[in-house]
C-alpha cells in the first residue's frame, strides 16, 4: 500500500499560512518601521511625541473644544499658505479664527486620510467636512517639544 498524505496540499497550505500569520515574530515590523517609543500599549503601537501633539489638536478640533485645541500650539504659532504666505500668527489670532469657525460651522469635522511623520514634522492629508461638503487639504505641522510652532496649508 502506497503512502498517502492525510491533509492534502490545499489543506496543508492553509494550515501553514495560518501558522505564519499567527506567529508574532514572523509578522514583526521590518527594519525602519520600529515603534518610535519604548514600550507597548494594549490599544496599539505608541506614536511619536510630535504625532501625539498633532493628533490631540485634531481630536480637539473635531470636538470644537477651543481651549483643548489651542493648548497644543506655541504662543508664537505661525500659519502659512504653502510655501511662505503668512496667514496668521499668535494664539489670540488662532483663538479668534477658530473660535468663530467652530461657532459658525457646527458640522465641521476633519478626517486624516494619510499621515507621514518625519522627526519634528507631521504631514497630514485631511478630508474636511463642513455643511454637507467635503474638500481635501494637506497640513504640514512643525512641532517643538510639546507644541505646534508652525503649520503650512496646501489647498
Amino acid at each position: 500500500m502506497a503512502w498517502q498524505p492525510t491533509l492534502g496540499f490545499p489543506r496543508l497550505a492553509s494550515v501553514a499560512l495560518a501558522l505564519v500569520m499567527a506567529h508574532p515574530l514572523l509578522i514583526a515590523p521590518g527594519r525602519g518601521q520600529e515603534v518610535k517609543q519604548a514600550g507597548a500599549s494594549p490599544e496599539g503601537p505608541l506614536i511619536s511625541g510630535a504625532e501625539q501633539v498633532v493628533q490631540a489638536q485634531v481630536e480637539a478640533y473635531n470636538r470644537h473644544d477651543l481651549e483643548a485645541f489651542l493648548k497644543n500650539y506655541a504662543p508664537e504659532i505661525k500659519l502659512y499658505d504653502f510655501p511662505d504666505k503668512e496667514t496668521g500668527s499668535g494664539l489670540e489670532s488662532m483663538r479668534e479664527r477658530y473660535g468663530n469657525l467652530f461657532k459658525r460651522e457646527p458640522t465641521l469635522n476633519v478626517k486624516i486620510v494619510k499621515r507621514i511623520v518625519q522627526g519634528d514634522r507631521v504631514v497630514d492629508q485631511e478630508e474636511v467636512s463642513v455643511g454637507g461638503r467635503q474638500f481635501h487639504v494637506v497640513a504640514i505641522y512643525q512641532v517643538k517639544g510639546d507644541k505646534i510652532t508652525a503649520v503650512w496649508f496646501l489647498k
